[in-house]
């Protein structure tokens, strides 16, 4: 991952993908709230650009609008583990 806002994400990949076509994202987020468990984010977007990467001409650079996501906090279970809990 490269950016990521509230409205987009650019990203790199071994294969370029066309505009218009949609993809689902999850991703963890680190804990960063006292108190608060860490996050896992479920997005559903657009691919809205692609270009060569500048810094690996053989990775593509792939810009995303976020159309819909779902935050959900995971929980610490019992035995130490995580488990995903309240959406």
């Amino acid at each position: 991952m490269r950016n990521i806002s509230r409205s987009g994400l650019l990203f790199t990949a071994e294969q370029q993908h066309p505009t218009s076509t949609k993809i689902e994202l999850t991703f963890a987020l680190p804990k960063v709230i006292r108190e608060e468990p860490p996050g896992t984010v479920y997005c559903q977007g657009e691919i809205v650009r692609t270009m060569v990467f500048a810094a690996d001409a053989d990775r593509h650079a792939i810009a995303v609008r976020i159309v819909d996501y779902e935050f959900m906090r995971t929980q610490a279970s019992p035995a130490g583990g995580q488990e995903v809990g309240e959406r």
